[in-house]
């Protein structure tokens, strides 16, 4: 069997000054907490996590992909606060809040309708678009945590504009997760008939 591929398909806003500033100084408050802090060129939304994926499948998700792409134009959403997702009552993820999402949850809607019919499962779960900031390994004092989240959870940290769509191979490491594009995919339905009116 060939070797298998672990892939996604995300948008990637770049990280402006002030939430590479509100990361920072989050990382000085929480300091002492075990956390795995994404780096801000990692920094992505994931729309579609497919997993294993064999080569051969590469090139008929590409052109998914691409009529994706061409139903679609750039569009805009807002990254607002910061907030946490919890497993079993543990704090695990450390994420920037998404407003202004309709476009992405549309994103991610057409992709599960088109991937499915290539073999690739519908998450079961809820699409929750959110930027990972950090992975939350352990927590010593949890009222200190969740008082330096609380200090950010309604503060405005950029607009973004997506242009693209990015389909990514992710390979794993000891030091963290190395993120390499396969294809990226220009949105380019226009402007007057577009899903999204800027």
């Amino acid at each position: 069997m060939p070797n298998l591929l672990r892939t996604f398909i995300a948008v990637k806003p770049d990280a402006a000054p002030l939430l590479r500033q509100t990361i920072s100084n989050l990382k000085n408050a929480l300091c002492n907490e075990q956390l795995k802090w994404i780096e801000p060129h990692n920094l992505h939304l994931t729309l579609k996590f497919l997993g294993d994926t064999r080569p051969a499948q590469i090139d008929v998700i590409n052109k998914e992909l691409e009529q994706i792409a061409r139903a679609f134009s750039p569009f805009c959403f807002q990254l607002k606060g910061v907030g946490v997702f919890k497993s079993n009552g543990k704090p695990r993820v450390l994420f920037a809040k998404i407003e202004d999402g309709e476009m992405l949850h549309q994103l991610a809607d057409e992709m599960n309708i088109r991937l499915e019919k290539l073999g690739f499962e519908v998450d079961s779960r809820p699409f929750k678009p959110h930027l990972t900031l950090a992975r939350i390994k352990f927590i010593k004092e949890r009222n200190h945590f969740y008082r330096a989240v609380e200090a950010y959870q309604n503060t405005p940290l950029q607009n973004s504009k997506i242009n693209e769509i990015t389909f990514y191979q992710s390979i794993l490491n000891p030091s963290g997760p190395k993120y390499i594009s396969l294809k990226k995919f220009l949105l380019t339905k226009t402007a007057s008939t577009s899903k999204a009116a800027l």
